[in-house]
């Protein structure tokens, strides 16, 4: 029998399932395929090789000495090709490549180090740039794959949006405030008071009282474009400020901080959002659970401070 030029890839791995199978009828079983087709398989391939494979009778199979050392061969193929399949399928799971996040400054000054950490020290081939975004982002634009908002979402088919917990936008003021000016008791005290400005939004806080949402006119001597340094000057005095629950709480964990008119804060639902695809790359994945549990590692455990997680 004169060998034939290349060999059948397929059919090298049919020949590894029929030596292990010990024949046509249990190859078939293991393969899924039907019994003619590997018959066929295997004419081909002892011709592409050359010489016979096996031995078949009505009552016997068996390799012949080069379909032994054939089906080594064929094996390793088998073995090969399984080990390249694992390899792709991890390399399609595996977060990698550029990741382009932006999350508000309320939000990414607090828990935005850890999350960025996580991911560079668990995924070697990923690299991350963080973007503490003021403004809002388009996402649709393509600069930004994920994003991390505090706020009620648009109504958009085109995003998609993982909840990954509630806070509050609640009142805060220093023990040394609350001592020299008194603390409100009503919103509508918020008058009498100094009120810390945080941007450029428009001098009104909204709360939430009887299922209906309120809004109080505010003012004060001080403006700035820092929810940190908005919440520190607070803790030195300045006056009553506004801001989540989850960037507050260190401070009223360390007594620096007070919250006040806690009756009447509004529920902030936190998200991560994106553009697609759906189901998310492996990279905005890995992102959105490592906020998951940034979030929830950061969620006040008070029973003053209402916070539920996702």
């Amino acid at each position: 029998m004169k060998p034939r030029s290349g060999l059948d890839p397929e059919a090298m791995l049919a020949f590894a399932a029929l030596a292990r199978a010990g024949g046509i009828r249990g190859a078939a079983r293991e393969l899924g395929a039907p019994r003619s087709t590997l018959s066929r398989k295997l004419a081909e391939l002892e011709a592409q090789v050359g010489a016979p494979l096996v031995v078949r009778t009505a009552r016997r199979f068996a390799l012949t000495e080069i379909g032994v050392t054939f089906a080594h061969q064929c094996e390793a193929l088998e073995k090969l090709v399984r080990e390249s399949r694992d390899l792709v399928g991890r390399a399609s799971s595996e977060p990698a490549g550029p990741l382009r996040v932006a999350v508000a400054p309320v939000l990414g000054e607090e828990i935005l180090a850890p999350i960025l950490a996580e991911l560079v020290l668990r995924y070697p081939r990923l690299s991350v740039e963080g973007h503490l975004a003021v403004g809002y982002v388009d996402l649709r634009r393509g600069s930004i794959d994920v994003a991390l908002r505090a706020s009620k979402l648009e109504d958009a088919s085109d995003l998609f949006a993982r909840r990954l917990g509630t806070s509050t936008s609640g009142c805060y003021v220093s023990p040394a405030y609350a001592k020299s000016r008194g603390v409100p008791r009503s919103i509508v005290d918020l008058a009498k008071h100094d009120c810390i400005l945080v941007g450029s939004s428009p001098d009104t806080w909204t709360f939430r009282a009887g299922g209906r949402d309120l809004r109080v006119g505010v003012s004060g001597r001080l403006r700035i474009d820092n929810f940190r340094v908005a919440r520190d000057a607070a803790a030195k005095g300045a006056g009553v400020v506004r801001v989540a629950t989850v960037f507050a709480d260190p401070l009223v964990r360390a007594g620096a901080l007070v919250p006040v008119l806690e009756k009447f804060w509004v529920p902030v639902p936190i998200f991560a959002v994106h553009a697609g695809p759906n189901p998310p790359l492996p990279r905005v994945r890995a992102f959105i659970e490592a906020a998951k549990k940034a979030v929830a590692k950061a969620l006040p455990t008070r029973g003053a401070t209402p916070w539920k997680s996702a």
